[in-house]
């Protein structure tokens, strides 16, 4: 494993008021995750997405 520094402005860390809000602006900073969406927006609008559809598989219980 290599040893790595993030840098993150003072003025980001005073602006998030939650963790969340920090691990989404350091998914900003990835120029690999951002290329990412992207790609899957643009074949979102090109349609190359289809609908995810859950599949309900029935299952045995003891309580029926």
């Amino acid at each position: 494993m290599t040893n790595a520094t993030v840098e993150i402005p003072v003025s980001v860390l005073s602006s998030v008021e939650t963790l969340d809000e920090l691990q989404d602006w350091l998914t900003a900073q990835s120029p690999t995750i951002v290329a990412e969406l992207r790609e899957a927006r643009a074949e979102d609008v090109a349609g190359k997405f289809t609908e995810w559809k859950p599949r309900h598989v029935p299952w045995s219980t003891a309580s029926k």
